[in-house]
C-alpha cells in the first residue's frame, strides 16, 4: 500500500485532520520506507509521530 494511500485511508477514517501533511510528515521523517504490512490499532488522538512509529514498528 503506497503512502498516498495510507494518509488518504487514515484521513477518511478521520485519524489523520490534513492527508498531505500526513504523508509529507512521513516522507520529510523518512517514515515513507519503513511501513509495514499489517493491522495497526491507530486513534485520532495520536500524533503523527505516534502514528508513524506504529505504522514502522
Amino acid at each position: 500500500m503506497s503512502i498516498s494511500t495510507i494518509a488518504e485511508l487514515l484521513f477518511n477514517e478521520n485519524i489523520v485532520k490534513d492527508q498531505e501533511e500526513f504523508e509529507t510528515y512521513l516522507i520529510d521523517n523518512d517514515y515513507h520506507t519503513k511501513i509495514q504490512v499489517g493491522s495497526f490499532r491507530l486513534t485520532s488522538d495520536m500524533s503523527y509521530k505516534k502514528i508513524a512509529e506504529t505504522l514502522t514498528e
